[in-house]
């Protein structure tokens, strides 16, 4: 007779008020499953139901959960709810090797966890893609394609800029670059080591991404660990993409993702070393409005057109300076918001044993 395997996967999803979304999201994870994998929802200042209604898809699908209800402080938020989720898997599982995470109103492709798990026999940390709901696309239509078009060549220049001049980002070049909690798998070692998530409002997701590529661990954007989010306007984390996508229909001239700086800034920085990690945090006052990026892409376009010379890509990320990686005050950042979602990925093209 086969022993039970104990489980030594976690996965982690912080949820407030989502009895709208929670039974999908967690649909979605049950075919893929097993006794591995244990999944820990985090529900906090919640009237709605979410924790009830989750314990009876989780059973009736044959999902092993973990249910924590609390009640945040004001100051608290999502990055504290995520840090609960993975300090409760480290206390309570024992063989844990994998953390994975994702939000309640968002739906993992099929391949998800196989994927993230076989990413992770070589990297420390894995940012997933994420896309659009695809039943929610209609909002994108109310969305200036052409200023959408700017953020996403500017973003395309400032990831190449890193890949190129920017100690240990060598691999960014060409990836969707994010690093969202709706999809990021990371070893018990490099989370540990990070310290965790920080306990904050928002930007958890970001700050944990910073803190492990400047010591050194192994970073995966991978464009095949795909995750689709609400398209929802009223969102739970304030800077998340709900944030986004209400500025980007609300607004003619919105501020663009705040990890992308101004050109100049970009190359001067990097030119005495003082850059940080990406994604950066971008300071308030040099945030950039979308309508400002034609200089900007002007600029970045001939500095990489000049073949000037700054330090190797491929200097690992630990040589960085310090003095400009995390600001002290809160993350605001804004998600990225795709164009349009593609097609679920095969699960053939890069799984061990496929």
């Amino acid at each position: 007779m086969t022993r039970p395997q104990p489980p030594d996967i976690a996965i982690v999803i912080p949820a407030r008020n989502e009895a709208a979304r929670i039974a999908d999201c967690l649909t979605a994870l049950a075919g893929q499953v097993s006794e591995r994998v244990r999944v820990i929802l985090v529900v906090n200042n919640t009237t709605d139901g979410t924790a009830g209604l989750a314990r009876k898809v989780a059973s009736r699908n044959g999902i092993n959960l973990s249910v924590l209800e609390c009640t945040l402080a004001a100051h608290e938020g999502v990055g504290t709810a995520r840090r609960m989720g993975c300090d409760h898997a480290l206390r309570t599982i024992p063989d844990l090797r994998s953390l994975l995470t994702t939000d309640a109103d968002c739906i993992v492709a099929p391949d998800w966890i196989a994927r993230n798990l076989a990413h992770l026999d070589e990297a420390d940390v894995v940012c997933g893609r994420i896309e659009p709901m695809a039943s929610e696309t209609e909002i994108l239509v109310r969305i200036d394609a052409q200023l959408g078009v700017l953020e996403a060549t500017y973003r395309r220049l400032v990831q190449d800029f890193f890949a190129r001049y920017v100690p240990g980002h060598a691999e960014i070049a060409g990836t969707h670059g994010e690093a969202a909690g709706a999809s990021l798998a990371l070893t018990r070692e490099a989370y540990v080591m990070a310290g965790g998530f920080a306990a904050v409002k928002c930007g958890e997701d970001r700050r944990i991404v910073r803190a492990l590529r400047l010591a050194g661990a192994r970073v995966l954007h991978s464009d095949d660990v795909t995750v689709q989010a609400s398209c929802r306007l009223t969102g739970r984390a304030p800077g998340g993409m709900s944030h986004a996508l209400k500025e980007r229909t609300d607004t003619r001239d919105y501020l663009i993702d705040d990890s992308l700086p101004p050109a100049d800034w970009l190359i001067r920085k990097a030119g005495c070393g003082c850059l940080g990690p990406w994604p950066l945090l971008v300071p308030a006052r040099l945030r950039l409005n979308v309508r400002d990026l034609p200089r900007h892409i002007e600029i970045l376009e001939t500095f990489r057109n000049s073949e000037r010379v700054l330090p190797a890509a491929r200097t690992p990320a630990a040589s960085l300076s310090k003095c400009h990686v995390i600001g002290a005050a809160p993350e605001r950042r804004t998600a990225i918001i795709p164009a349009v979602p593609s097609p679920q990925p095969s699960a053939r093209s890069t799984l061990k044993g496929a």
